[in-house]
């Protein structure tokens, strides 16, 4: 298990924030540790990558928490969260946080977005922050990610895809319009699986009072 780059922002939330560092990396996916223990992206949110020339796009795909140490598994302590570190302030030092994310695009320096997996992994050791709602808003126009999450392997490649969708709409002034095009993508997808369709399908709804964002 690899261990925590010290001196990382911790906030996570924000684009331009470095939520982790690649410690593996593939044409298709990435590994990375987050700077801080439990602070990770959301399962289906879109984060980037960059070197001098590429930028590369994915959707994260899975968070694990676990012992900073593969062979030592963490064990029950018996104490809340306020007691361990109250009582034991190192605990946080023996646990690690890493997330694994789907490539699902591509921009080279200074061009548009290419809505398709990269030719070349992004570097160990970059780091990898959070997208911009612009960023969002320009790689999941032409709904290519659809069928890049579904053809990923994953058992949860359901959960992902609704959720990669949510996040996608969630940066758009009408959020119904961009559902209903996604939705009918996911049904084409998964024509000869119709129950995993509308599983899907069911996980994408907007809320009536989110049809629309709200604009600051």
């Amino acid at each position: 298990m690899a261990t925590h780059p010290k001196g990382l922002d911790p906030r996570a939330t924000r684009p331009g924030d470095r939520l982790g560092e690649i410690v593996e990396a593939s044409t298709t996916r990435l590994r990375a540790v987050a700077p801080r223990t439990f602070e990770a992206p959301a399962f289906g949110s879109f984060v980037k990558t960059s070197d001098t020339h590429r930028t590369t796009f994915g959707v994260v795909s899975h968070v694990e928490h676990a012992s900073i140490d593969p062979s030592r598994r963490a064990i029950p302590l018996g104490r809340s969260w306020d007691e361990l570190e109250r009582e034991q302030p190192q605990v946080r030092e023996l646990l690690t946080t890493e997330f694994e994310a789907i490539c699902v695009a591509f921009a080279e320096e200074n061009a548009p977005v290419c809505a398709y997996l990269p030719p070349l992994p992004p570097r160990v050791h970059d780091f990898v922050e959070a997208c911009s709602p612009a960023e969002i808003v320009e790689l999941t126009e032409d709904l290519g990610f659809i069928r890049t999450l579904g053809a990923c392997g994953l058992p949860v490649v359901g959960e992902l895809i609704a959720a990669a969708i949510r996040a996608a709409a969630s940066h758009r002034d009408d959020q119904r319009a961009f559902v209903v095009r996604a939705g009918r993508e996911v049904a084409d997808l998964f024509r000869m699986d119709h129950e995993q369709a509308m599983a899907i399908i069911r996980r994408i709804r907007i809320p009536e009072a989110r049809h629309t964002r709200t604009k600051r």
